[in-house]
């Protein structure tokens, strides 16, 4: 028995050591403990404040209500005295001057007694006091008395109108007896003295709950700040060492110092906030390593990077060149012609008059530059149009082997001068496809013109034709040259020339870029092959025709 006593007795003991060392430990108790004590204290100024002004406002009120039956008391007093004073004056007079006006003061008398009754029946419903209903029964007197001075006035008024002065004189000194107007003003009074009483109780009661108010209200104000910064000092001394090490956690971190661990920190909250700081490094530290080996991947991808932009460089200012050089020609392919069409035109002009033949002969010439210069300008338009999708072509069905064959028949010629010597295609005769003949004999004409400029003297040219997976493919091999892979790329850009070009061959070097332009406006493509001294092949792909799909 004696033991359990003991424990009960220590329980509580136990848990406020409890309580204590958690103040000591954690952040969370401690602030939730000065929060507490501030909620407390706040909790009761406020009731204290509340209680205070309700207190203000009741007094108040009451103070307003006695002021409103004091009011109507008033009213009531100069509303009777009237009445008494309008009786002397018919008595004094022996006649009625204004009936309307007597009848009106009786009515406002009433009304003055009604209004003082609901005035009183509010006060005592707002104070809830036995002693505010003596106040009702005082006015039932009072309203008594002033019931026998109207019914009075009314018989001072028949006795005027019957002529009965002696009746009307003694009624008016009845009413104006002790009994009636004496009764009548004391209790007047003494109404008047108690709702007077009422409302400076009321108004001392308020005014001194005002003074409390305003008193309590600085120090209480000054308490709360003294009960501030003493938590404020408490907290600065409780906080200092643990915030001091985050910031000095924080500041080796920022200078790069991931190596530095946060201490053992007093309060739980911020010792899991420094083992926080510490993992935060170890990752960083980690992350660190990562980005290392990142940036050096990075720089060796930016160096490649910057490898493929100087090609990229260079393929631009190749093709600068290309353009540049591309104006040159296109300048001097157009003033050959219009020179020699300027200079046979002023021939034809200047001296004596020439014969007919004369004439003609200059004629032709001049003719023969100009479809010259004509073409030129046919074969960039053709291209311009084709890069923008717009080339203008008509398609038939054309058998690609007679085609073929046409073409190499009317280079023989050429070749034969060369001693080139040309093999023809060997391949179905029904083979077709949908395009413009006119435009397809220019590629071939283009590739197999190229294939004898660029092919040695006894070398051979020889051209295919096969079919499958739905296309025909075209192909042009000679035994010239041949050209390197970067003469292979910029091949078919306008007015481009190779190396090989100019000890070789003469041109304008629109070819190539025409039948690109033309191989393209027909669905297909055309690829270019070779290696220096080896020669070089051109290749052509076009979808074989439906219909002859069909057939096969």
């Amino acid at each position: 028995m004696l033991v359990n006593q003991t424990r009960q007795t220590l329980s509580p003991v136990r848990a406020f050591e409890t309580y204590m060392a958690e103040l000591r430990t954690r952040f969370t108790a401690k602030l939730a403990f000065v929060a507490g004590s501030l909620l407390a204290v706040i909790t009761m100024l406020a009731g204290v404040f509340y209680f205070s002004v309700e207190r203000y406002k009741y007094h108040l009120e009451r103070s307003e209500l006695a002021h409103r039956v004091l009011s109507s008391y008033l009213a009531v007093s100069n509303h009777t005295y009237r009445k008494l004073n309008a009786m002397g004056e018919i008595v004094m007079h022996g006649k009625i001057d204004d009936v309307e006006e007597r009848f009106a003061n009786e009515q406002s008398l009433r009304d003055s007694l009604n209004l003082v009754r609901r005035n009183i029946a509010s006060e005592v419903a707002y104070v809830r006091n036995v002693q505010e209903g003596d106040e009702l029964d005082h006015l039932v007197e009072i309203e008594r008395i002033a019931e026998r001075i109207i019914r009075g006035s009314t018989a001072i008024q028949e006795a005027v109108k019957d002529g009965d002065l002696a009746r009307a004189r003694h009624e008016l000194s009845v009413l104006r007896s002790e009994p009636v107007a004496g009764k009548f003003s004391e209790l007047i009074n003494d109404a008047l003295q108690e709702e007077r009483r009422d409302a400076a109780a009321t108004e001392a009661q308020a005014a001194a709950l005002g003074d409390v108010v305003v008193t309590v209200l600085p120090i209480t104000t000054v308490l709360m700040l003294a009960l501030g910064l003493l938590v404020i000092s408490l907290f600065s001394r409780s906080l200092g060492r643990s915030i001091d090490a985050l910031e000095r956690a924080a500041a080796a971190y920022a200078s790069g110092d991931l190596d530095h661990r946060t201490e053992l920190l007093p309060e739980q909250e911020f010792s899991r906030l420094g083992h926080a700081f510490n993992r935060m490094a170890e990752a960083l530290a980690t992350r660190r390593e990562a980005a290392d080996r990142s940036r050096e991947s990075l720089a060796a991808e930016v160096r490649e990077r910057t490898r493929e932009f100087e090609e990229i460089n260079a393929q631009l200012e190749a093709s600068d060149r290309i353009r540049r050089q591309l104006l040159a020609d296109i300048s001097h392919e157009l003033r050959t012609p219009l020179t020699v069409i300027q200079g046979e035109s002023e021939m034809a002009l200047r001296g004596e008059v020439k014969s007919a033949d004369e004439y003609q002969d200059t004629i032709s010439r001049v003719r023969e530059q100009a479809l010259h210069t004509s073409k030129l300008v046919e074969d960039i338009l053709f291209v311009a149009r084709a890069e923008e999708g717009k080339a203008r072509i008509e398609k038939r069905s054309v058998v690609m082997s007679k085609l073929l064959s046409e073409v190499c028949d009317d280079f023989r010629g050429i070749a034969e001068k060369k001693r080139i010597t040309i093999r023809g295609p060997d391949a179905d005769p029904q083979l077709m496809v949908n395009g413009d003949a006119g435009r397809l004999r220019q590629v071939f004409a283009i590739l197999i013109d190229n294939a004898i400029r660029y092919s040695q003297t006894d070398g051979t040219v020889t051209v295919s034709l096969s079919s499958g997976d739905g296309v025909v493919e075209l192909a042009v091999r000679d035994q010239g040259v041949g050209l390197t892979d970067e003469e292979a790329r910029q091949a078919f850009c306008r007015f481009y020339r190779g190396d090989n070009a100019d000890r070789s061959a003469q041109g304008t070097g629109l070819g190539l870029p025409m039948a690109k332009a033309i191989v393209e406006a027909h669905n297909g493509e055309i690829t270019l092959f070779g290696k220096p001294g080896e020669g070089a092949e051109a290749r052509v792909r076009l979808p074989v025709e439906k219909h002859w799909r069909a057939i096969a």
